[in-house]
């Protein structure tokens, strides 16, 4: 019998061990005669079961990716393999679990019984001990631990009888990629110093499988794609497990049909800020691992090697390679227009090529911004929410030097990566920092969108009241998380009054300081390796700790607008009006008020002239400024009218 394959291997195997449960019972299990018949016309053996099995260990021998050669090796030996058959048998048959037990289960104690013989010696120890070994790597499973021992009932792993009976069922604790429908290396859009390394790293996963390997980088950039690249270079299928680390159970059946497969297991080890991530040890080693995880977070690895590698997102080199992937139809320009304007990951130029082909059939720099602003991402949506920027060409009335550092910033942005070839390596030497600080209404958050909208970038505001929360460590994994999202979006982020967040750090007199603490701590390393564009406002720049205030690329100081940018500011707000210049000339220089105050006057303004069914007036004007004064209690130094007097 030639050309072995593990379905056949695994189909014989029941059968021999159907075979040899037969002769052990002689007529108690006369129909198990079938089995043997059946072993007779697929091979023509003669013999009893047992020189049949000889006869198929000897033609086997070599073929030691079998699955069941596979669990002889780990340690389960012929006795274990027997055990296994028998519940795979009885799960199939419920002739033959009727004779080891009851409610289609076999008891441990029938087992032990039937298989305490072995090559002519009574050894019910060894029958004892390669059941616990089943159970203890998750093969067999047990129904009634509270059952007396040798009532225990047992069955088969699921999974392990699709593996032994050849079913392909999809299973929502693993995911199983044949070797032949996985992505090959020669395809894969990588960096240079990455793309070099590759045929070393599909060698480690061929020749070292106790070496786990881990694909560090930001979420929806290729990881899983890079794995399985890997996994096909090595030869291997690949097992990817659904559920996160902590879930054992999950984790233990994708490793076992990973180890039954001869595949590599791929499993999400992302872990949340400041909690390390520890694995569970595979029940069956060595199983050759790749961990996918993020740019922040610690692994244990349970003592085996670790080989850590950092998958970056694309340049713009790879991310023009990508859009031309992605649409290759487009004109050159367009694509290299892109891939200049969106710094963002491969899986998001994937989606956003997708999604604005799909709506509009073009791709331009308007139809991919709306396409990736249309992707959802919870990261993000669940703390943060998106500012309209483009509603209305706002004015920003700005003192020189803060106008000046504005357009440096700007400047600084548009051209980051360049620089960051300059800057050498580090982590967050992509990204850029600013603080705008000044007093409320001093255009610091306008200022914000201006800036967005001149970059042509989406802009999102940390919605404080979300991000923070009075269970220790929550706020720092929700903060993490945004910006983890932003960074992979492209988006310009907003976390507005910085200084409820980045206050300085005190002694410690208490755990809440204590723990006020490593929440400053954390946000000054994450701000340190955020890799995108953070602006952080403050109406308190002296009770922001000074090791944020030194990580700031920018600091923009707002101050309240002066005479001649007061008249700009109202003028721009009161649109069309019949308001004498005289006096808004008079309001700008005595009302000393903020941007946005003289906003609101502005608008209260227009709702008069509104109701009275005509333009802005001195009257309507004058009315709206005595109005905002009475709002904060204060006296209006505009000059009264006689009959104001009278």
């Amino acid at each position: 019998m030639s050309g072995w394959t593990p379905e056949r291997h695994n189909r014989l195997s029941l059968l021999l061990t159907a075979a040899a449960i037969g002769e052990r019972l002689g007529d108690d299990a006369a129909f198990l005669a079938d089995y043997t018949e059946e072993v007779r016309r697929l091979t023509g053996w003669a013999g009893d079961a047992a020189a049949r099995r000889a006869r198929l260990d000897h033609e086997t021998a070599h073929l030691r990716d079998l699955p069941l050669r596979r669990l002889t090796a780990a340690g389960g030996g012929p006795g274990a393999i027997d055990l296994l058959l028998t519940v795979a048998l009885a799960g199939e048959d419920p002739r033959i679990a009727a004779l080891l037990g009851d409610g289609g289960f076999a008891e441990t104690g029938a087992l032990v019984a039937l298989w305490r013989f072995r090559d002519g010696e009574d050894d019910p120890l060894a029958a004892r001990q390669a059941i616990a070994w089943l159970l203890d790597t998750g093969l067999l499973l047990l129904a009634n631990p509270e059952a007396p021992r040798q009532a225990h009932a047992v069955s088969l792993n699921d999974a392990v009888f699709d593996v032994l009976t050849g079913v392909e069922r999809r299973r929502d604790a693993f995911a199983v990629t044949a070797t032949e429908d996985l992505p090959r290396t020669d395809d894969l859009i990588a960096p240079p110093a990455l793309a070099a390394r590759l045929p070393s790293l599909a060698r480690l996963i061929a020749e070292a499988p106790e070496t786990m390997l881990c694909l560090r980088g930001p979420e929806r950039n290729g990881r899983h794609h890079l794995a399985k690249a890997l996994a096909r270079a090595a030869g291997r299928p690949v097992v990817t497990a659904s559920g996160a680390p902590d879930q054992t159970a999950a984790l233990r059946q994708a490793a076992i049909v990973a180890y039954l497969r001869g595949a590599v297991l791929v499993v999400n080890a992302t872990a949340p800020a400041g909690e390390p991530r520890t694995l569970p040890a595979p029940p069956l080693e060595p199983l050759p691992t790749i961990l996918i995880a993020g740019e922040q977070g610690s692994i244990a690895a349970g003592g085996r090697p670790l080989v850590t590698i950092a998958v970056p997102m694309p340049g713009e080199s790879e991310r023009h390679t990508l859009w031309r992937r992605a649409a290759p139809a487009k004109d050159e320009a367009t694509l290299a227009q892109l891939a200049a304007t969106f710094r963002v990951t491969s899986g998001a130029i994937v989606d956003a090529a997708a999604a604005a082909l799909a709506a509009e059939g073009y791709l331009t720099p308007e139809t991919v911004r709306q396409a990736l602003r249309d992707l959802q991402d919870g990261r993000l949506e669940g703390v943060a929410h998106r500012i309209d920027i483009e509603s209305e060409e706002e004015f920003l009335a700005l003192e020189p030097s803060a106008h000046a550092e504005m357009e440096l910033f700007a400047l600084r942005c548009r051209h980051r990566e360049q620089l960051a070839d300059h800057a050498g390596p580090g982590p967050g030497r992509h990204g850029l920092r600013a603080l705008f600080s000044g007093p409320s209404g001093a255009g610091k958050t306008l200022a914000a969108r201006c800036l967005a909208r001149t970059l042509a970038k989406d802009l999102w505001r940390i919605d404080l009241a979300a991000a923070v929360s009075k269970y220790i460590g929550e706020t720092e994994k929700t903060l993490d998380r945004a910006f983890a999202a932003a960074e992979a979006r492209d988006v310009v982020l907003l976390l507005d009054e910085g200084d409820a967040l980045m206050a300085r750090r005190t002694d410690i007199g208490n755990a809440n300081d204590r723990y006020a603490n490593l929440e400053t701590n954390f946000l000054l390393q994450r701000i340190e390796s955020f890799s995108g564009i953070l602006i952080v406002t403050s109406n308190a720049g002296d009770r922001i700790d000074g090791a944020f205030q030194r990580r700031m690329d920018v600091v923009v100081p707002f101050q309240p607008p002066d005479e001649l940018r007061r008249y700009q500011i109202l003028l721009h707000h009161l649109g069309e009006h019949r308001t004498s210049d005289d006096l808004i000339q008079e309001i700008a220089v005595r009302c000393t008020l903020s941007g946005g105050q003289l906003r609101n006057v502005a608008l209260h303004a227009r709702l008069l002239a509104l109701e009275a069914g005509g333009v802005i007036g001195d009257r309507e004007l004058r009315s709206a400024i005595e109005r905002e004064y009475r709002k904060q209690q204060s006296y209006c130094p505009l000059k009264p009218l006689l009959a104001a007097v009278h």
